[in-house]
């Protein structure tokens, strides 16, 4: 193997960075190995002066290796998958949008806002907008991540957000291609199969992609997930999907970035670097390793360079993909994405753009329920209950930004009582409160079909014979859970900016989202 092929190898790759940054230890792996692509999480963006600095000093240290500058990724998408919290970089998920009614325009420019910002700080690729279709209700891992149950719901607001991204030089990766809306298990813990027949997903999940991709979506982002109609293998690794499909039959001319590559529905099946060459060999031009594990990359690698050299891997495999990356660096200028610090903090510390994210998120908190308790809560002893918000799932980081509704309830409320509930069910302080004097509950939910025993928490609070208020922090899917209280409200994410909006809302009466899916229960 050549040292030239090498580097083009290593252009096939996107690699996290280790909790600490960049380390003298990391910065030598990605020489030996030309690692030409990476991607930031929560932990590298406690700052703005901090995620500028790891990304330019990324870019001179790549190009000095590889003579390409990197394509920097991030997971913004809004809402409850989001790394960056800072002012206008923080926006609502997919779903808020559709409940408060955005149209067009407003998709468009918030995704030229947030575009603007990342280019900013010197990210070059978002892993948004979200296209899949969430039929399933039970769906663990897209719920309010998308932005409805039906593909036109989806592309009517996504089309325009990624028009409104690219237009900053952003490349958009639409995902979870060609779909992870219809299951109900998350592919981050397991494998998971979507058994609907070709016809039908031809006219609902993958239109979506479809649509996009003729308007110029930069790239995709796969689902580890089996479509069965197509594949007896997850589309990631699967040349039926990754080529036949998304090439032959859809025209998609963009990059193919696979989702984290250490997810389980795909490690279970093919560890040690043979999903690595299974990828590249379905069509996958980018592999994604968001948690960087020294161990797990240079598998990856190792096994790349092993198929290579007995020709499972042709060398003219390897620059149909170096060839795609290369030229949407060039498409995208990639070459002149350096941070600039001061026109980021412009960008991100904009108050009116700040405050027009909190009105976006305003207007979509949605009333599912109210038999009359909403409109008197300025006048009774509240007692408020809620989780903290660091539930967290398959890939995702320790998050940064922790927070407890009850403790911004009561900071708009001066009549309410703030206690933090546990996601394991009653807890002695809990049920304290409830045996003291109040005249409304109101009870914060979390993703009760994954976390059920705190579901105790609002059986002991109706026990009380006290008006009950349930607040689904997660997902309105929750309302089959809690549709015997006397009023449930929905914020569609648990993030500071809907926490905030929620308790708002609650303040003035003021619920003007529509519920845009289709609840169990109702």
């Amino acid at each position: 193997m050549t040292e030239e092929l090498k580097r083009k190898i290593g252009q096939l790759f996107m690699a996290g960075f280790p909790d600490d940054g960049l380390n003298r230890e990391y910065i030598d792996f990605c020489e030996k190995y030309y690692i030409g692509n990476f991607t930031v999480n929560a932990n590298h963006c406690v700052s703005t002066e901090g995620l500028c600095d790891i990304i330019k000093k990324t870019r001179e240290n790549t190009y000095r290796v590889t003579g390409q500058y990197p394509l920097i990724e991030i997971d913004q998408e809004g809402g409850w998958v989001t790394r960056f919290y800072e002012g206008a970089a923080m926006l609502s998920g997919a779903m808020s949008y559709t409940a408060s009614g955005a149209d067009a325009d407003k998709m468009y420019r918030v995704g030229k806002r947030i575009g603007g910002i990342l280019r900013a700080v010197g990210c070059n690729v978002n892993d948004c907008p979200v296209l899949d279709v969430n039929i399933d209700p039970d769906n663990p891992i897209i719920g309010t991540r998308s932005y409805g149950e039906d593909a036109e719901a989806v592309i009517k607001s996504a089309l325009p957000f990624m028009k409104g991204m690219q237009s900053q030089k952003i490349i958009s990766a639409v995902k979870h291609y060609p779909g992870h809306g219809n299951v109900s298990g998350d592919t981050h813990l397991d494998v998971v199969h979507n058994n609907v027949d070709a016809d039908t997903l031809r006219k609902t999940e993958f239109l979506p992609f479809k649509t996009l991709f003729d308007e110029g979506a930069g790239a995709i982002m796969t689902a580890h997930v089996v479509h069965d109609a197509f594949s007896s293998v997850p589309s990631t690794v699967s040349y039926e999907i990754m080529t036949e499909l998304l090439r032959d039959e859809q025209g998609f001319r963009g990059l193919a970035i696979t989702d984290a590559m250490g997810m389980l529905g795909l490690e279970k099946l093919y560890p040690d670097g043979e999903s690595a060459v299974r990828a590249i060999l379905a069509g996958c031009d980018v592999l994604l390793y968001y948690n960087f594990e020294y161990k797990a990359v240079e598998n990856a690698m190792r096994a790349v360079y092993a198929a290579v050299e007995s020709g499972e891997i042709t060398e003219e495999r390897i620059d149909l993909s170096y060839n795609r990356i290369v030229a949407q660096k060039e498409k995208f200028d990639i070459a002149s994405a350096e941070p600039d610090l001061e026109l980021a903090k412009k960008l991100i510390y904009n108050e009116a753009e700040i405050a027009e994210n909190f009105e976006d998120k305003l207007s979509a908190i949605t009333c599912i329920k109210d038999d009359g308790v909403l409109s008197s809560l300025a006048d009774k002893r509240i007692l408020c209950i809620s989780p903290i918000c660091d539930a967290l799932r398959g890939v995702e980081e320790k998050r940064r930004q922790t927070l407890s509704f009850a403790d911004i309830f009561g900071e708009v409320f001066e009549n309410a009582e703030g206690v933090v509930s546990s996601l394991e069910g009653l807890t002695t302080e809990v049920e304290e409160a409830l045996a003291g004097e109040f005249d409304v509950a109101v009870v914060g939910i979390f993703d009760a079909r994954n976390f059920e025993s705190q579901l105790e928490i609002v059986e002991a609070a109706l026990k009380t014979g006290k008006p009950v208020v349930a607040v689904l922090l997660r997902t309105p899917y929750d309302y089959r859970y809690v549709k015997d209280c006397n009023a449930v409200i929905t914020g569609y994410e648990y993030t500071m900016l809907a926490a905030k909006a929620i308790a708002a809302a609650m303040k003035n009466c003021d619920y003007r989202g529509e519920m845009p899916v289709t609840l169990p229960g109702i």
